[in-house]
């Protein structure tokens, strides 16, 4: 059940992230190089993670990765909120959002039995 809730709270905000810069900017470009930031560290540490997860356990990874993401995410529409987000410092954000989150969903990936993973995982 929590690898469901934490997945879906990153499938939701890899559409809202960019839908927010889409709204607040009203530039395509920006948009999609906010997608792009996120999902490039995201692919690359889910990657790269798989060390770190043998090495100090997959449930460590995962219950340190998820709440630093989740702090890096809320900081999002704090900025925005006392006029702190410049587009640099979203990226930034967005970035380490997406390098935090792949090692996580790595890690989970791997404590889930066999058995009982969705299909795209298999």
């Amino acid at each position: 059940m929590a690898n469901a809730i934490s997945l879906t709270g990153t499938r939701i905000s890899m559409i809202a992230l960019p839908w927010f810069v889409l709204t607040t900017t009203g530039s395509a470009a920006h948009t999609g190089l906010v997608a792009a930031v996120e999902m490039t560290p995201l692919v690359l540490f889910e990657v790269l993670g798989g060390p770190f997860a043998d090495r100090y356990g997959g449930r460590a990874v995962a219950l340190s990765c998820d709440p630093a993401s989740a702090v890096v995410v809320a900081a999002i529409p704090l900025l925005h909120g006392i006029g702190g987000l410049s587009f640099p410092v979203l990226l930034v954000l967005v970035g380490v959002a997406g390098a935090l989150r792949g090692p996580g969903d790595g890690a989970k990936a791997a404590l889930i039995p066999r058995s009982r993973r969705p299909r795209e995982c298999r």
